[in-house]
């Protein structure tokens, strides 16, 4: 996996906070992450759907609970409240600011696996409305429509692996 790169906003009001945070697979379920300029290596262990534990370089372990789909999130570290969390993708930031509409391509943010494609062909979907399931870094992410559209094709399969960045279906202007 090439690195992922997102820009994350942590928190709201005078708390919020804006951080890049980089994930890159080192081997098996170890990832190198760098969150501004700290770098650490953790094993990701998926505990039920939503948990998982952080095992740092030193045995330190962080449990980390995850409400939400991406691009908005909230997290609760080691059982303490919940933090908003607001996820970009750095790689593809600047695009999406400059199109407003849904009409286009939706892109995988991320390598992963297909788990449930939502619409199909034809359907006409509105802003907010479910197109598809990825899962990645073992979180099921739900991408949803940017706008209303058409679905005007739909280029993977339930099972079927994709890296990040490779289309995944075509909006259309809706009929």
């Amino acid at each position: 996996m090439k690195a992922q790169e997102w820009n994350v906003t942590v928190g709201s009001g005078k708390d919020q906070r804006k951080l890049s945070v980089q994930l890159e697979s080192a081997e098996g379920s170890q990832y190198r992450l760098r969150i501004g300029s700290e770098v650490t290596t953790v094993q990701v262990v998926r505990n039920e759907a939503g948990s998982y534990s952080l095992i740092d370089e030193k045995g330190r372990q962080r449990g980390i609970d995850i409400d939400g789909t991406l691009p908005d999130l909230k997290l609760a570290i080691d059982g303490a409240d919940a933090i908003a969390v607001s996820v970009a993708d750095a790689q593809s930031l600047a695009a999406s600011d400059a199109v407003s509409s849904a009409v286009g391509e939706v892109r995988a943010a991320m390598p992963g696996k297909v788990v449930k494609i939502v619409c199909k062909v034809g359907d006409v979907v509105k802003a907010g409305q479910p197109l598809l399931v990825i899962e990645a870094m073992k979180m099921e992410n739900e991408l949803r429509a940017a706008g209303g559209g058409r679905v005007d094709s739909i280029a993977v399969r339930e099972g079927q692996t994709v890296e990040g960045g490779q289309v995944l279906l075509v909006l259309g202007g809706a009929a």
